[in-house]
């Protein structure tokens, strides 16, 4: 499956927590910098927002991490 580029160059995002198991994508950002000045702005023109930066990597850096983790637990046991 060929992923939208957004998701992958993009991996800071700005999300809003609507209640504690519920939150939505904001805006996506390529460095943390401009996730940063974005969350000011949104803070200061909603200040009750319930706005937080999240790093959400790649799909591929995912799989191989979980990957590294169970082949690391497995070696434990």
């Amino acid at each position: 499956m060929i992923k939208p580029v957004v998701t992958q160059n993009h991996p800071w995002v700005i999300v809003r927590t609507v209640i504690i198991t519920q939150s939505h994508t904001v805006a996506r950002f390529a460095n943390r910098q401009d996730a940063e000045d974005h969350l000011r702005f949104l803070r200061r023109t909603i200040p009750n927002g319930g706005f937080e930066i999240m790093f959400e990597p790649p799909e591929d850096v995912k799989e191989n991490l979980n990957i590294e983790l169970l082949t690391i637990s497995q070696k434990r046991v």
